[in-house]
């Protein structure tokens, strides 16, 4: 089962804008291969009512079959090569490595920095959880490209929070089509692509700016054609700011739980395994997951059976405070069933499940084997058993004596 990873928010918005006037709004968003933290981004765009950013990048793994529905976007192999292909166009698209990608933004931004007068950027994404703002950085991170960004960027801004915060009131969702549609007036929009995205979320982040500048805090009045200072829009954001360090911060503490959520795979690696049912698998996620949110791991259960077996249930109920006592029982009978009598963890055959791969290619040596073992099957038959198979009926031998008297009648 394909589990999206939840990202631990430790961040804390406790950035502070110094002068005003010297930052500027960008709205931006990515297309990635999955929803899990070692999934790759395969695009990357940038948004200003100036200029835009837009870059394709080609991934090293292939995009899952969920991404595939929501960004339009496929991996195809043509010949030795690998390219990104629009599902909805049926083009191949133009594509570059994920450093090439990642170092033309930083520069993008610097010239759009440059070009308006300002010096550092705050960008703008609507999300749920910070999922892509901890994959940037995990790949800014990878190519040792954060201090670069870090220099022209002061933080990140979440435009779901920012519309939450204002729209409290008047709207119950704060999906990106809910707020096109009551904020923009938009019907129909496309949102498969991190372009439409970027440009969506800083017009929805502009219009709440115009409509605070104006003292009608609903935002419930549809306002075209108006604009608003970079200062407003800088001061509407900073309460909703989050620095850098405190999403590399998030970012380890994600990193640290799934660690933790991995070493918990030898107790419940026959409930996560194939063979059982779904629900089983996804009681079986729930109760992991549980237990690595309490900072709980496999060596410190392991520790805790060792010293104290009688005391052992209690010990781990006590670190489980938020669950409930069924849910707390379950956890501790399964541990101690695990602990009592332990099962080797078989890895999974390679290629598939039964057949170990959809293609399955017969190697020369099991050639030869066969080569083998039918030459010995043959050397096994008797004479008249390959004769009757070669298409030979041949007569059995008589004795020599036997053959003359029979001629000599045939010739009186």
């Amino acid at each position: 089962m394909v589990q999206n990873t939840e990202i631990v928010d430790v961040s804390n918005n406790s950035v502070t804008l110094d002068n005003l006037s010297d930052y500027m709004v960008v709205g931006w968003d990515i297309d990635t291969t999955g929803r899990r933290l070692l999934d790759e981004i395969c695009h990357i765009a940038g948004h200003t009512p100036k200029s835009t950013f837009n870059q394709y990048i080609m991934p090293h793994n292939d995009i899952d079959q969920i991404a595939r529905r929501r960004h339009l976007l496929c991996t195809i192999t043509m010949g030795r090569f690998r390219a990104l292909k629009d599902i909805k166009n049926n083009k191949t698209l133009k594509s570059k490595s994920e450093i090439s990608a990642l170092a033309e933004f930083i520069e993008w931004l610097e010239q759009t920095l440059k070009d308006n007068g300002k010096k550092m950027a705050i960008l703008v994404c609507h999300e749920v959880s910070k999922f892509n703002t901890c994959l940037l950085i995990k790949s800014l991170l990878a190519y040792n490209l954060l201090d670069k960004f870090s220099e022209v960027v002061k933080g990140f801004a979440n435009c779901h929070s920012f519309a939450q915060t204002h729209c409290q009131d008047t709207m119950v969702m704060f999906s990106l089509r809910v707020l096109s549609k009551v904020l923009l007036d938009k019907d129909h929009i496309d949102t498969s692509k991190a372009t439409d995205r970027a440009k969506l979320a800083y017009d929805i982040v502009q219009h709440l700016c115009v409509t605070l500048e104006s003292g009608n805090d609903d935002g419930k009045e549809v306002v075209t054609g108006s604009e608003v200072s970079e200062e407003t829009k800088a001061k509407a954001l900073s309460t909703f700011l989050t620095s850098i360090d405190s999403e590399v911060q998030t970012l380890h503490s994600t990193q640290e739980l799934l660690a933790r959520q991995k070493s918990l795979n030898t107790v419940y690696h026959k409930s996560l395994s194939y063979q059982t049912s779904a629900l089983d698998r996804k009681k079986a996620i729930s109760y992991r997951n549980s237990i690595a949110k309490a900072n709980i791991d496999y060596l410190t259960l392991q520790s805790l059976w060792t010293e104290n077996k009688d005391g052992f249930k209690d010990a781990v109920k006590e670190k489980l405070p938020e669950l409930s006592d069924d849910d707390k029982e379950n956890i501790v009978t399964t541990i101690i069933m695990h602990f009592e009598n332990p099962e080797p963890v078989s890895p999974p055959p390679k290629g598939g499940r039964k057949y170990g791969g959809r293609f399955r290619r017969r190697s020369s040596s099991n050639k030869d084997n066969r080569k083998s073992l039918s030459e010995n099957d043959a050397g096994s038959l008797s004479p008249k058993s390959t004769d009757h198979a070669n298409g030979l009926n041949l007569e059995t031998e008589k004795p020599q004596n036997e053959i003359k008297s029979h001629e000599n009648g045939e010739n009186n």
